[in-house]
């Protein structure tokens, strides 16, 4: 069967299920993945979508071929296979997950060592070449439970004395925080209010679980202002991203809460050093500046942040999309604890959640991420360049542009075959003025 070669991304691999991915791929990739890092214990999980039953059973089996002991540990979020492998120190670690994608996908993302991501990409030629090599001893299969160490070493990351009773509105859009949050909550001493939180493989019908679609977002906001909730928060359907609603029904960018998030750790953590990709950076460099922090921009991409956040031994780190890494969960991002840790600020602060966000939210406007489909970035990136010759230029992801009063990132997408454009501004007035001019560039 010929291979479509597009489904190894930089990150991990991703497809249509059963047409682009399927079992028969997934063992391959599998034994592929054996045969690089040469593991002997290697732990196993995957979503609740359906193509995820499938691809897991044969990543299992062509992990047995190759001789590797599998802990395979079931249904979980995204976070979890990398715990599972720092916790529990294992040669490596496989999630069966299509992360956000729509409903119909497929895919599969493999890590090595103290969960360090190895790309798709890098298991692309002997996948598609089939230079893969079958053990002559099997390897063995063992079901294990982490639900509970991991919901452990989550809630060691706030003091629960601390939390209010605040009322709580809990969207995980019927993914795969629906398998362990109630379990969560009961530990707190707050008052949930459930929304579609019980996993469905098909996300109760919703076209993606991304609560960065609009469509998917107000339908929760609706059910948010009946619910006299303090605040809200959801997740996307694999759990490694969490939004959050004020509690006047507002939904808040990633950026505004990355800043009250950063303000909090570097209070605790004097000095210390925070990751961001450079694609919304001035409410994050504001509250780094003015809490005696140092501020360290990395590529976008969860896999470039981590490798980052070791290589300068940073304490924290975010991605615009509402990726949170932190360096007590081994660098790796973690969905859960940023609602954590949400709880325990507000329970301490005399201030609602829109108040935390004023001070990073005045004087500053950004776009939602614009996707353009274009044929030739770097011929692309040279017009921009010679447009815009007279400002500050950086090529550490993509181009980024920036002025007193403006600024932009422009970056081919590692996953399609667009370019995403960000923006941010100090008014209203230069956020569309400069937009537009941009857009008429890239068209």
């Amino acid at each position: 069967m010929e291979i479509d070669q597009t489904i190894f991304k930089a990150y991990d691999v991703r497809g249509i299920y059963p047409e682009q991915i399927n079992g028969e791929i997934a063992y391959k990739i599998a034994v592929a993945y054996a045969n690089k890092i040469q593991p002997k214990t290697v732990i196993i999980g995957k979503d609740i979508r359906v193509a995820s039953d499938d691809i897991c059973e044969n990543i299992v089996r062509g992990l047995v071929d190759s001789g590797v002991s599998v802990k395979a540990a079931g249904r979980m979020t995204n976070p979890m296979i990398g715990f599972g492998t720092w916790f529990y120190d294992f040669d490596g670690g496989i999630i069966a997950s299509a992360s956000h994608n729509p409903i119909g996908y497929g895919g599969i993302k493999t890590m090595k060592k103290d969960a360090v991501t190895i790309p798709g990409e890098d298991l692309k030629d002997p996948v598609v070449n089939n230079q893969l090599k079958i053990s002559e001893q099997k390897g063995s299969v063992e079901e294990i439970n982490i639900a509970d160490d991991y919901e452990k070493f989550l809630l060691t990351q706030i003091d629960r004395k601390k939390i209010k009773k605040l009322k709580v509105f809990i969207d995980p859009l019927f993914g795969s925080v629906g398998l362990i949050i109630k379990d969560i909550v009961s530990k707190l001493n707050i008052e949930p209010v459930y929304y579609q939180s019980d996993p469905d493989a098909n996300f109760g019908g919703l076209s993606e679980p991304n609560p960065l679609n609009p469509e998917i977002r107000e339908k929760s906001l609706v059910e948010f202002k009946k619910s006299g909730a303090d605040f809200g928060v959801m997740w996307d359907g694999d759990g490694d991203r969490c939004f959050f609603i004020d509690e006047l029904g507002n939904f808040i960018d990633a950026p505004y809460i990355t800043a009250v998030l950063s303000e909090y750790i570097l209070q605790k953590n004097s000095g210390a050093k925070i990751v961001s990709d450079p694609r919304i950076l001035w409410p994050i460099s504001k509250v780094v500046k003015e809490n005696g922090g140092e501020l360290v921009i990395s590529k976008s991409g969860y896999r470039f942040i981590k490798e980052k956040m070791v290589e300068v031994d940073a304490v924290f780190g975010a991605e615009m999309t509402a990726h949170y890494f932190f360096k007590e969960n081994h660098n790796s991002d973690n969905g859960i604890i940023p609602f954590l840790l949400l709880l325990e600020i507000l329970s301490q602060s005399d201030k609602k959640l829109s108040q935390l966000v004023v001070p990073y939210k005045e004087g500053h406007f950004m776009i939602d991420e614009i996707k353009v489909k274009v044929d030739n970035f770097a011929s692309l990136a040279d017009k921009i360049k010679l447009e815009y010759s007279g400002y500050t230029l950086n090529e550490i992801d993509g181009l980024t542009i920036e002025a007193d009063n403006f600024r932009f990132n422009i970056r081919g997408s590692n996953t399609e075959p667009v370019v995403k454009l960000n923006m941010e501004a100090k008014s209203k007035e230069i956020l569309d003025s400069e937009k537009d001019k941009l857009l008429n560039i890239l068209k």
